[in-house]
């Protein structure tokens, strides 16, 4: 992979998911039990003949989280089911995690959030909250989640977390149903005072025996018009944009303009989650039913090696070999395929060929920074940034669950830097091209500039660039913004 000399060092090489030690994220379901029951819920247990819903207690949060510790996972999402509904669990959760250095998250649908329980869990560490909103008009969201009066009490929960200073962000499930309201429902997310609105299409339960004599679809045409609805969100709106399911770059064709859904990916083929059921039982994906352990007897590690038929390639699709976009894509999402065509390496329903990008996607930073790197301006990297060490590289942890891959000469460096405080230059960097190398680490916010204006001059750069490994995009180039 990466050689030792210093003078070839490359920062990003082809980055190579069959490597990893572990996972990136954890997804930690706490309860299996919900208060809602959502016509499109992946949860496939979920059934009529469901057993009785399992949780987590505060000692299995402990036996975790040394678990977690032990394996270098970077963040944990507190998700369910519903994890209000164990409410001491999750700020028993939120505060073990949080005083371990591990970032958090929760997924929730805020109906059973309280203004008294918004401060237990701020004052516990929470700082952000996804939750569901699946349309602004409420016969639509109650039909899609089989609760009549949810959408007043979603709209209530989002309320009461934003006045606790929690940030929150919007998932709405697109399909049949609510594939023409995305630009209202995002003009309420926005009155909401949410940051975020995911336009996520929907992937059918394992249960569902035929996708197209339901209405949890999304055709090819209805997909089209739900992107031009979200792009409208984020030019009207002023708020950010994106998908958890993500979009095959040849349906996406222009990435410039779509330049909000090209990094997502297969979270599961790039080894970046693990999901972790209330029994301890784990998956690769949120949406498949195979259990490949649990956690609890097996340890995370030993879990997430025996998921490693997902990051081997074998579930690719194979009519897109020979794409350039393949690493970053990875054929669209396999759960969709297996939905659809009963196959995880069938085509992903989007799917338009090998040859559909017409625009690539190329990064940018304003030409202030770049010429700054020239200047010899002088950076630093932030006691944010964590390090995880692989087998011929190191995985460099920016945010949350963003990570990528890097030299481990360069992250030596870097490390270095954190420790002692220490700033540096461009002049400083050992590479074959130190100042490519320094402008991927800017872009991907691994290090910051020690000039105040110059780091809010990249804000916007960074906040797209941290959730995007450069050695996944082909000939990539950090262009300079007009």
């Amino acid at each position: 992979m990466m050689g030792s000399d210093p003078a070839s060092r490359v920062p990003c090489d082809a980055f190579d998911p069959k490597l990893l030690s572990a996972p990136i994220m954890i997804n930690l379901e706490l309860t299996s039990g919900c208060n809602m029951k959502c016509r499109h819920c992946y949860n496939f247990w979920r059934g009529e003949d469901a057993a009785p819903a399992a949780g987590l207690e505060p000692r299995d949060i402990d036996l975790l989280a040394e678990k977690i510790l032990a394996e270098g996972v970077f963040h944990v999402v507190l998700t369910g089911g519903e994890p209000l509904l164990r409410f001491d669990t999750l700020v028993y959760a939120l505060k073990r995690f949080t005083e371990a250095g591990l970032s958090t998250s929760v997924n929730s649908n805020l109906m059973l959030l309280t203004a008294g329980k918004a401060a237990r869990l701020r004052d516990a560490g929470l700082d952000h909250v996804l939750t569901s909103l699946n349309s602004r008009h409420a016969e639509t969201n109650d039909y899609m989640v089989n609760s009549k009066g949810a959408l007043e009490k979603i709209k209530r929960g989002v309320k009461t977390a934003r006045a606790a200073d929690i940030r929150v962000s919007v998932n709405m499930i697109v399909s049949e149903p609510n594939k023409d309201h995305v630009y209202e429902t995002g003009r309420l997310c926005a009155e909401l005072g949410a940051q975020r609105l995911f336009a996520t299409r929907l992937v059918p339960s394992v249960r569902v025996k035929d996708v197209r004599a339901t209405d949890l679809r999304l055709e090819k045409r209805a997909a089209r018009e739900v992107l031009a609805q979200i792009l409208a969100v984020k030019r009207d709106f002023g708020i950010g944009v994106g998908t958890l399911i993500s979009y095959p770059l040849c349906f996406l064709e222009d990435l410039e303009l779509y330049e909000d859904f090209v990094g997502r990916g297969c979270p599961a083929q790039r080894g970046n989650r693990m999901c972790v059921g209330a029994d301890g039982s784990a998956r690769a994906c949120t949406h498949e039913e195979r259990s490949y352990g649990n956690v609890f007897t097996q340890g995370i590690g030993e879990v997430f090696q025996a998921m490693r038929a997902w990051r081997d390639g074998g579930y690719l699709h194979g009519e897109c070999a020979g794409c350039a976009y393949l690493g970053v894509c990875a054929s669209g999402c396999r759960s969709a395929a297996y939905a659809y065509f009963g196959e995880l390496s069938g085509p992903d329903p989007l799917f338009e060929g090998v040859g559909g990008v017409r625009k690539p996607y190329k990064p940018v930073l304003p030409g202030a920074i770049l010429r700054a790197i020239d200047a010899g301006e002088r950076f630093v990297a932030p006691e944010r940034i964590r390090f995880r060490q692989e087998d011929g590289f190191t995985t460099v942890n920016v945010r949350w669950a963003n990570a990528f891959a890097l030299d481990s000469g360069l992250a030596a460096f870097l490390r270095e830097k954190q420790r002692t405080g220490e700033s540096f230059c461009l002049a400083d960097l050992r590479s074959n091209d130190p100042r490519r190398d320094l402008a991927i680490l800017i872009f991907k916010d691994a290090v910051e500039p020690l000039d105040a204006s110059l780091r809010a001059s990249i804000s916007g750069a960074v906040a797209k660039g941290c959730s995007l490994d450069p050695s996944l995009l082909p000939g990539l180039e950090i262009a300079e913004a007009p």
